[in-house]
């Protein structure tokens, strides 16, 4: 039988479609590099070209099942003794090795291209791609039972574009993001963090889809009689309703808050620097940035001795105030920064203004106070008139900016030790989620 597959995947249009597969992914790839520089949103957006690379599937395999009609040979090849399943089995599974061979393919290079680079890798974040792959086989197959049963040469694109289409509407269908119907789109919205992985519920609802298709297309391909093709259609019929009945709804119900990937991976050295296992790639360009800014920091009693990733307890839904509060959220001695999201430095030579900002109070989990008092505190602290914030994560207005200047200004011509008291001051205020008046603590009431 292995040789006999081998002799398929050498005649048929297998090889050709793995290419064509190939290519569309190489082509999504290059369209959104920022989105598969992490493992876990490498994952992910590896599952969702499967809005693109089902279709191209479903047609691939129309092309074959029309093979024997094209040939003329449909008679002979039913007039044979052998069961429909047995001649069934070698185009069916050239066809199932040729996509999953090129689908794990890519999921290797990601992995190999994240590994060497030092990025965190997971088993569970490879999980949903290896269960995408039996969307693809019965796609494939769908695709070839299709073909077998109208050979016209206009149904390979017509079944692409279709598929295209009706994933489109499924959008103005659904009518919100909680619809049940918004599982069967195959492209679904990217995880709100490095640190967020697929659940298991999505990948249940996958499954479903991409068992009952295959099961549908083999039993429209190798069924021996009319009733038991007619079987796979049902099959597929109900494979789609149970996916949306089991699949999560909403625009965050896929994703979860994966322990793994928020575990804390530490420089070597002190003072002590620890980013996400997420972002552990890029600790050695963050230690420098990030303990320059507890050397700074070390200017004001109580100082903090670590600096740690800020981690996020729950599912990013775009919107920073989720995470804050009226109760600071900060251990004894450690100082959190944010890092690639909510709020975070976008490269390393942000890291420094998103720790000294507020002297370290940014992301303690309270509301942050004014924006005049917390970015003097931290001009103070480097020594400069300003604070660089261009790519820190945090966003201020020009005219912001000139009051920093001014309370600085104002700030430096008053005793060293009263200067330090009031930036101590407004860094224990804001720690302890006093966001209304640190301004007045800095300035004693003067408008700067």
């Amino acid at each position: 039988m292995i040789t006999v597959i081998g002799t398929e995947l050498r005649r048929s249009n297998a090889r050709f479609l793995a290419v064509v597969l190939a290519l569309a992914f190489l082509l999504l790839f290059v369209l959104k590099p920022d989105l598969t520089s992490h493992w876990l949103g490498y994952t992910d957006y590896q599952s969702s070209t499967l809005f693109l690379l089902v279709p191209l599937a479903l047609a691939g395999g129309a092309m074959l099942g029309r093979r024997e009609g094209r040939a003329g040979v449909s008679e002979l090849m039913t007039s044979t003794g052998r069961p429909p399943w047995q001649k069934a089995v070698p185009s069916a599974a050239a066809l199932a090795v040729a996509v999953t061979v090129v689908y794990l393919l890519f999921l290797a290079f990601g992995a190999a291209r994240i590994g060497a680079s030092g990025g965190f890798l997971s088993l569970g974040g490879a999980v949903p791609v290896l269960v995408d792959t039996t969307i693809l086989i019965g796609a494939v197959w769908i695709g070839l039972a299709a073909g077998r049963i109208w050979p016209s040469p206009v149904l390979p694109p017509m079944l692409a574009v279709l598929t295209l289409v009706a994933q489109l509407a499924i959008d103005f269908i659904a009518g919100g993001p909680d619809s049940r119907l918004n599982s069967l789109q195959l492209s679904g919205q990217p995880p709100g963090a490095d640190w967020e992985s697929v659940n298991a519920q999505a990948v249940l609802g996958h499954l479903v889809l991409g068992l009952g298709l295959a099961l549908a297309g083999l039993l429209m391909v190798a069924g021996a009689t009319r009733l038991v093709r007619t079987a796979g259609l049902a099959v597929l019929l109900a494979a789609v309703v149970l996916t949306t009945l089991v699949s999560p709804t909403g625009t965050t119900g896929r994703f979860q808050v994966d322990a793994a990937a928020q575990e804390l991976v530490c420089a070597e050295g002190t003072p002590q620097v620890c980013v996400s296992a997420a972002h552990q790639d890029e600790l050695a360009e963050v230690t420098p940035p990030a303990r320059r800014a507890l050397t700074l920091l070390a200017k004001l009693p109580g100082a903090p001795t670590r600096a740690v990733e800020w981690r996020a307890d729950a599912l990013d839904r775009g919107d920073s105030t989720q995470f804050w509060g009226t109760t600071p959220k900060i251990e004894p001695g450690t100082v959190l920064f944010s890092f690639r999201g909510y709020s975070g430095a976008s490269s390393p030579d942000g890291v420094t203004a998103n720790l000294l900002y507020g002297a370290g109070t940014w992301t303690n989990g309270c509301k942050p106070g004014d924006d005049v008092a917390l970015g003097a505190v931290g001009a103070w602290l480097l020594g400069t008139d300003s604070l660089p914030l261009g790519n820190s994560g945090i966003l201020t207005t020009g005219e912001v900016e000139q009051r920093i200047r001014a309370t600085v200004t104002a700030l430096r011509q008053l005793p060293e030790q009263e200067q330090v008291r009031r930036v101590t001051a407004v860094r224990d205020a804001a720690n302890a989620c006093r966001s209304d008046d640190v301004l007045a603590i800095l300035t004693e009431g003067r408008t700067p």
